[in-house]
């Protein structure tokens, strides 16, 4: 490795500050950055990260989960120990490529299956993901978010800040938690959701709308969310093609803003 101000960069470009510690079953792909005194596996669950992701400063990845039904209490003693004697129990932290995970972020490894983080995640700082969540491509988490284990967000879904969710919500594609929400169940993709308890308010309009959608394509969808058309076939049919469509947009468009930075 060269040395650079504090930061060691290994052969395949991976910048890591001195003050981190990186775990010896820790997987790195190409061109990741690790802050400060971040701790990035070694602590008994397996962490691998793909290519040109960024953790900042005081994280901790790959910690034990927190589940009073899950590891005994001494697994929390020497759980590397724990993990060596009971390999079956013990599931990795996978990230994918191209995350943004911010300062001061907990991400625990799984109970039942890897945590796995998307492609083109960010978490802002202060994010906690518990054992077993799930993210997929281009999902973004406002500061100080906290989820609890087995909760799924799908593409492109966004968390507001302050935000909690209860284990095993489902958080669909394109849908929005509005800030300081307390979340249970199954957040309806492409709609707007927020109070506390949070419930279904309309159709995500800004995000919708800069995806190109017009006022009655998105009043169309509201109406849908609202359970008022729900019930309709063709209807359901075209709510499904709709969001496919538009999933595959996002797509497009954050691999093109991220291929003009580079």
């Amino acid at each position: 490795m060269s040395r650079d101000m504090g930061w060691q960069i290994d052969r395949d470009g991976n910048r890591i500050h001195h003050t981190a510690l990186i775990g010896s079953d820790t997987r790195l792909g190409r061109e990741n950055s690790i802050g400060p005194y971040s701790i990035v596996g070694g602590l008994g669950s397996q962490v691998i990260v793909g290519d040109h992701s960024s953790i900042g400063a005081g994280c901790i990845i790959g910690s034990p989960a927190e589940n009073a039904t899950g590891y005994p209490g001494i697994a929390h003693l020497n759980f590397s120990q724990y993990a060596d004697a009971h390999p079956q129990e013990v599931f990795a932290v996978r990230i994918g490529d191209n995350c943004v995970i911010r300062d001061r972020v907990i991400i625990h490894a799984g109970l039942i299956k890897d945590t796995c983080v998307g492609d083109f995640n960010y978490l802002h700082s202060g994010t906690h993901l518990n054992h077993d969540c799930q993210t997929e491509i281009g999902v973004v988490f406002a500061p100080s978010v906290i989820s609890a284990g087995r909760t799924y967000f799908g593409a492109f879904s966004q968390i507001g800040l302050g935000s909690c969710l209860h284990q095993d919500c489902s958080v669909e594609a394109l849908a929005m938690i509005g800030m300081n929400s307390t979340v249970k169940g199954r957040v309806p993709a492409m709609s707007m959701h927020f109070g506390s308890p949070s419930r279904i308010r309309g159709a995500n309009r800004v995000r919708l709308a800069r995806l190109g959608l017009n006022e009655s394509q998105i009043d169309e969808v509201e109406l849908y969310l609202l359970n008022l058309t729900a019930t309709v076939d063709d209807v359901k049919e075209r709510f499904r093609a709709l969001l496919d469509e538009l999933i595959a947009e996002s797509s497009k468009r954050i691999r093109a803003n991220w291929n003009s930075q580079r």
